[in-house]
């Protein structure tokens, strides 16, 4: 391929991606919504962006590190819905708007006046802090550029921003914000750090490996290119991928590409772009990444071919799934166009020399394993002996592979032995049903018995389990060791500034934290002069907070707070209190 060719082909690429953005952009409103916010538009995060079993479904606005932003309604509407959480988007607000959307407002510090009014009376009403309301049509309109909450960091927020999304009204799917003409300050190029290349079997070799080969990638925008090598030697069946993220102006977040594209000489091998995803299949994102490098080295690597059971919607092009078979003797050249939603783009070219595919009779066998069977990712499948059962339903897996399963002794605190389900390094996508025997098991500690999986560092992650005829039996949706273990300690309550007999004439809240380290907090209740009291709970904290309200009177009040975990261990803690 000489040099006109390749400018051609690049040209191409480049009015290729120009055109299928300015459609994106071109189906929806450019005019209509305004900015949640009245300054800049800073971005943490970006729609579609990688996250820990999802695509993250809107953009965060940062906020400075601060709460109490003002937060404004996008366009005319009303509030279809209101929902207050300790974990997830913690306070947030959906609005419907008569153009065929709704606005989503997420891990706020409280609604405006009227919309607190009407919550905190529900919460007193019902006796619960989480709470989910639909008021009806015409009870909260509302105006574009009314002020509808304070920003905040509640729910399972990382520090102070707002989540803001878009999505159809009538199918709830999240758009990219950004397509609407949301101001955000853009001029920089995203950042490809990393290519790996993927030999389907071992017939394919990549630089004489049979094994993924993993490559660094250095250079910026238009330039990026393999460290130390001019020419990949390849032959047979071929996958690649790319790591890969954006930046933008003023902030120093690595956030997500909008799209990606992969040609082989001439030809668009794979391409995907974020403009809009579904919920339920967010998870999908386990087989979109190269799911055990994440798992191994915190990296996420963007396959750019397609598992057999990955159903995402968010591909554009692709041939053959995205696999490249190189079975010549000549010489090709390769592509990657990056883009993010402002059309910054950047590439990365190198140059593959083919050769001719070497049949291979290689069988690799591994000493440790003690069972193997066959899992098929479009069946149900099940395995089962007399101390274990797990029964997966069809579509539990991306791709087909030989189940491992092995045993090991029991823990110190264990009451079965430890199950070693495959390994973590494989994403499965359906919650499976796992049943261990508990032979050991005092028939006095039944309801205190949990199924745990144990990390790598041996630390106990609750995964809950009833018993059952010999079996305690859970839902779980991870390979990893499994055990079971019972909880009979009951959570812990500390007071973080009250004590008995505290005087708290000036004191606006009252903070307890509590605490359980096993099975979790299922429930708790506190009063004052045993009348409900709204405790606001932010889990990541494990803070409980009262603000002061007309349920305290002027002298001696007595507070009270129980505080049951799930295998029903109860704690309570009484103050009196001077107000």
């Amino acid at each position: 391929m000489n040099n006109t060719e390749l400018i051609k082909i690049i040209f191409f690429s480049i009015f290729y991606l120009f055109s299928n953005l300015a459609e994106s952009q071109n189906k929806y409103p450019q005019y209509y919504f305004r900015s949640p916010v009245d300054f800049p538009v800073k971005l943490s995060g970006t729609f579609g962006e990688l996250r820990t079993d999802h695509f993250h479904s809107g953009i965060d606005i940062k906020t400075n590190g601060k709460q109490g932003k003002f937060i404004y309604a996008i366009a005319d509407g009303y509030v279809s819905r209101i929902k207050v959480s300790p974990s997830g988007f913690g306070k947030a607000i959906y609005i419907i708007h008569p153009n065929g959307y709704v606005s989503v407002y997420a891990h706020l510090k409280k609604y405006n006046k009227k919309i607190e009014k009407f919550v905190r009376a529900k919460q007193y009403e019902c006796e619960l802090f989480a709470i989910q309301i639909f008021p009806k049509k015409n009870g909260f309109p509302v105006t574009k550029g009314e002020i509808i909450a304070l920003s905040g960091n509640s729910g399972s927020s990382n520090g102070p921003h707002l989540h803001f999304e878009i999505r159809e009204t009538k199918t709830e799917i999240p758009i990219n914000p950004l397509l609407f003409g949301i101001d955000v300050k853009d001029y920089v190029k995203p950042k490809i750090r990393t290519l790996k290349v993927y030999p389907f079997d071992s017939n394919s070799r990549v630089d004489s490996s049979s094994s993924p080969v993993q490559y660094k990638v250095v250079g910026w925008g238009q330039l990026h290119r393999i460290e130390n090598y001019d020419t990949l030697d390849i032959s047979g069946k071929i996958g690649f991928g790319i790591q890969t993220y954006d930046l933008l102006n003023d902030v120093n977040n690595k956030n997500g590409v909008y799209s990606i594209e992969l040609y082989v000489d001439s030809v668009l091998y794979y391409s995907h772009s974020l403009e809009k995803f579904s919920f339920n299949e967010s998870r999908y994102i386990n087989s979109f990444i190269d799911y055990k490098e994440f798992k191994q080295n915190k990296r996420r690597i963007q396959k750019n071919y397609i598992d057999p059971n990955n159903k995402l919607s968010i591909y554009d092009s692709i041939i053959n799934r995205g696999w490249v078979t190189f079975s010549d003797t000549s010489y090709h050249n390769i592509t990657y166009i990056v883009k993010d939603v402002k059309k910054n783009t950047s590439k990365l070219l190198f140059t593959i020399k083919s050769h001719l595919c070497e049949n291979s009779d290689t069988v690799i066998h591994d000493s440790t394993y003690v069972s193997e069977n066959r899992f098929l990712y479009d069946t149900a499948n099940s395995f089962e002996n007399e101390k274990i059962k797990i029964y997966f339903p069809e579509n539990s897996f991306y791709d087909s592979f030989n189940f491992i399963y092995s045993e090991s002794e029991s823990i110190e605190e264990g009451f079965s032995k430890v199950y070693h389900l495959h390994n973590e390094y494989t994403p499965v996508h359906k919650r499976f049903k796992l049943s261990i025997k508990t032979d050991s098991l005092p028939e006095f500690l039944r309801e205190k018995a949990i199924i745990v999986r144990l990390n790598k560092n041996d630390d106990l992650r609750t995964r809950g389990g009833k018993w059952k005829n010999g079996f305690i039996t859970a839902k779980v949706r991870e390979f990893g060791r499994y055990t079971v273990v019972v909880d009979t300690i009951a959570p812990e309550i500390k007071p973080v500034n009250i004590h008995n007999k505290k005087k708290i004439y000036n004191y606006k809240t009252i903070k307890i934290k509590i605490i359980d380290d096993l099975s979790g907090i299922k429930f708790y209740r506190g009063t004052m002069n045993d009348k409900w009291i709204l405790m606001e709970y932010d889990a990541k904290n494990d803070l409980l907070t009262y603000f002061i309200d007309d349920r305290i009177k002027k002298g001696t009040n007595l507070f009270k707070l129980e505080v049951k975990d799930e295998r029903g261990n109860l704690s309570v803690y009484k103050a009196v209190l001077d107000y």
